[in-house]
């Protein structure tokens, strides 16, 4: 019953916020949604609300990625791979660093590893929120790709920095070659998983459709399915689940199939699909959101073991740290390109 309240609440917070953009449209949505979060917040007692972390990337996030994958220019995002590569890779871990001493500056009290776990989870881009940024304002189209491909493959960066600064500071030890092995093992078996559920899905189809036993509605089902299938089996065996989703989002991508008329007909009721669900769950993220920021920022302003003024300060000189790492490390980037391109 607890779960059924809280699926009402969310349902009708999401109906308020959608009728609340259209009658005032200047009002970005997702801003509006987390505010709406952050009044259910106040109604909420606190230690009620129990959100599992693994349940929302299995039925939010993991859906989410995977149909932006699908829709994605492929072909764009590998013209620009050297890039993403680049902003997935050193650009995380120089954040996650440089963000992890700094918070240690303001917080001497808490151990390095803890200091780092807060730079891991702040070093990466949430693609959710560019997605949701992309609607209202216009991206040159090329910046747009490269956004969206780091977005979509960042999970095998962030993720894994999280996990092993996790591990160290949870067990005291840290490993160079076992976090290599780590984030290589999660990021080719995330691949791997990826890439098996979109062929098995891709010749199930074709199956279905020979012997004449498939229909659109049946095609949709099988289609919201694979992403929970995929997250599920990645989880399984402790590889990369978002990863996974992605991968078999590209495969599934409409430039990389032959398009029978069945599935024409299936793309455009699948487009309709797929615009209220990724209503339904972006919203939901953002609402959860305004939620968990009122539970952690209530009891934080309200105790005197807290510094407000110096909480405020962090997060100001973090927010800035982390525009000037992404300018600096981008800047360093394309300018070591043009003077490789100059001497040829």
């Amino acid at each position: 019953m607890e779960f059924l309240l809280y699926a009402i609440i969310l349902s009708l917070a999401l109906i308020m916020s959608n009728v609340t953009n259209k009658l005032q449209p200047k009002l970005p949505l997702p801003l509006m949604q987390i505010l709406i979060g952050v009044s259910i917040g106040f109604f909420i007692p606190t230690g009620e609300f129990h959100l599992d972390t693994e349940l929302f990337l299995a039925l939010v996030i993991g859906p989410l990625l995977f149909r932006e994958a699908e829709e994605a220019d492929v072909t764009a995002i590998l013209k620009n791979w050297k890039i993403i590569l680049y902003l997935i890779f050193p650009v995380i871990f120089v954040s996650a660093f440089s963000l992890g001493l700094l918070v240690q500056f303001f917080w001497v009290t808490l151990p390095l590893a803890a200091c780092l776990l807060v730079g891991a989870a702040l070093g990466a881009t949430d693609l959710v929120a560019f997605a949701s940024l992309s609607e209202r304002f216009s991206f040159p189209k090329r910046v747009s790709n490269i956004l969206q491909g780091e977005g979509l493959l960042n999970d095998a960066s962030g993720l894994v920095t999280f996990q092993v600064t996790l591990a160290a500071w949870t067990t005291g030890a840290f490993s160079v070659s076992q976090a290599g092995i780590s984030l290589l093992f999660s990021i080719f078996g995330g691949m791997l998983i990826g890439t098996m559920t979109g062929a098995i899905t891709r010749w199930l189809q074709r199956f279905l459709l020979s012997v004449r036993a498939i229909d659109i509605a049946s095609e949709i089902v099988l289609e919201l399915s694979l992403p929970l299938v995929t997250f599920f089996l990645a989880e399984e065996i402790h590889v990369s689940g978002i990863i996974a989703v992605v991968v078999a989002g590209f495969f599934k991508a409409s430039k990389f199939k032959r398009i029978t008329l069945l599935e024409a007909q299936v793309d455009t009721v699948t487009h309709k699909v797929w615009d209220t669900v990724n209503f339904v769950l972006n919203g939901s993220v953002f609402v959860l959101l305004g939620i968990e920021l009122e539970m952690i920022a209530e009891p934080i302003l309200r105790s005197p073991l807290y510094d407000n003024l110096l909480l405020l300060v962090s997060i100001i000189v973090l927010t800035a740290l982390l525009f000037c790492i992404r300018y600096l490390m981008i800047f360093t980037f394309y300018a070591y390109r043009t003077r490789k391109l100059k001497k040829k």
